[in-house]
């Protein structure tokens, strides 16, 4: 993707403008507020680099984008007037008869320099000097020098002197490279950003039903319960478990440190439904639980889904309307069950002092869950989940 192609002088309203299309172009490509930001302060220093190139010479900006790969284009042609060239050629022969410090002024004179070298060769010479004696340009069929590259040819002694007071400068703390080339009568000043991609919402992938939770007042005696109501087969559970990922995840972000609770898992027989059995030691919620008649708009607490994508689908349940996660803080996400150790899982048919491969097996499994929670607009709570491969279909 390409932006539009902003017109540059030295006037306040280019760089204005410049601005603006940036930050639109950015936003299009799907970056978020962080990565825009930081591509307008690279816009800026771009054009403060340049600014008094921009007296004299014709100037564009654009920036290009894909996948995550940024790269904003600053490039100018020498003035083609004799009297504005020869104004040009003195102010910059002026420039750099003073010494130029700083790596950010360097690529500035480069800049000014590599515009009039054809004709005035030795101008590119002293600029070269600046950069420590050596023609910086990397030999190819065209002229270009890189931040990059020149950084790995130079000494550390050479990279320390150089770098010395330009810590602080936004060039140099956010690009990953600096080019500055010539094409035709044009040189371009090229900085390069990369992002990881970002992400974009998108329907979820489902790959079947995970579980459904039910709130007791008492895990075992709920186990004996659904064994006698539907035959159900006890498989695995954690008694008294502290795990903040999983009390985040719930919502208890105040509390997610001294959360409690225990689980059952245990599997309906002739089908492949799970039924997750779970009781809060705390935080304490309602202990009697509210009947509802057959026509009352509710629903289980909640019903769980498998799924292949979960960042995406976050983005899209969050997008839709009269639906909420479970908790409106701004920090809620998707989270991940902490680290669970095997000794904290137990099966029904092992003395708790036990633990063999299932053991270890299911607590690796539970380590990798990530997992968040929303409500719909009819009150069912439901959860997509990705990774507990042990349960479900």
């Amino acid at each position: 993707m390409k932006s539009n192609e902003i017109a540059l002088s030295n006037s306040l309203s280019c760089a204005v403008n410049a601005l603006q299309e940036v930050e639109r172009a950015s936003e299009q490509a799907g970056l978020n507020r962080e990565q825009t930001n930081i591509l307008r302060l690279l816009t800026e220093e771009m054009i403060s680099m340049t600014t008094d190139i921009l007296k004299a010479c014709r100037g564009t900006l654009w920036l290009e984008c894909e996948c995550g790969d940024c790269a904003l284009h600053l490039n100018a042609m020498a003035p083609m007037e004799e009297d504005a060239k020869a104004a040009f050629i003195a102010a910059s022969k002026e420039k750099i008869n003073t010494p130029v410090k700083g790596l950010k002024n360097k690529i500035s004179a480069l800049f000014a320099g590599l515009l009039i070298y054809q004709e005035y060769p030795d101008y590119y010479i002293s600029v070269c000097n600046s950069f420590g004696g050596g023609v910086p340009l990397m030999q190819t069929s065209s002229q270009v020098w890189s931040l990059a590259e020149y950084g790995r040819r130079r000494t550390q002694e050479e990279k320390f002197a150089e770098m010395e007071g330009v810590e602080k400068s936004i060039l140099l703390g956010f690009a990953d490279d600096v080019i500055v080339s010539v094409r035709n009568n044009w040189v371009d000043l090229t900085v390069k950003k990369h992002f990881s991609a970002p992400l974009q919402k998108q329907m979820p992938n489902f790959i079947g039903l995970s579980h459904v939770c039910i709130f007791v007042d008492d895990m075992m005696e709920a186990v004996s319960y659904y064994q006698k109501l539907l035959g159900a087969v006890p498989d695995h559970y954690l008694s008294h478990w502290r795990n903040k990922g999983f009390f985040q995840a719930g919502g208890f972000l105040d509390e997610a440190e001294e959360g409690d609770v225990s689980i059952a898992f245990v599997n309906v027989p002739g089908t492949k439904l799970t039924l997750e059995l779970m009781q809060y030691h705390y935080p304490k919620g309602r202990r009697e639980p509210v009947i509802f008649a057959a026509n009352d708009v509710s629903g289980a607490r909640h019903v769980a889904l498998k799924i292949t994508n979960i960042d995406e689908a976050f983005l899209h349940i969050k997008s839709m309307p009269d639906t909420k996660l479970i908790s409106q803080a701004d920090d809620y996400q998707v989270f991940q069950i902490s680290e669970t150790e095997p000794s904290e899982v137990h099966f029904f048919d092992q003395d708790l002092r036990e633990t063999d491969e299932r053991n270890v097996q299911t607590a690796k499994i539970l380590s990798q869950v990530r997992y968040f929670y929303f409500i719909d607009k009819y009150g069912l709570q439901w959860e997509f989940e990705q990774g507990h491969s042990d349960i479900g279909d």
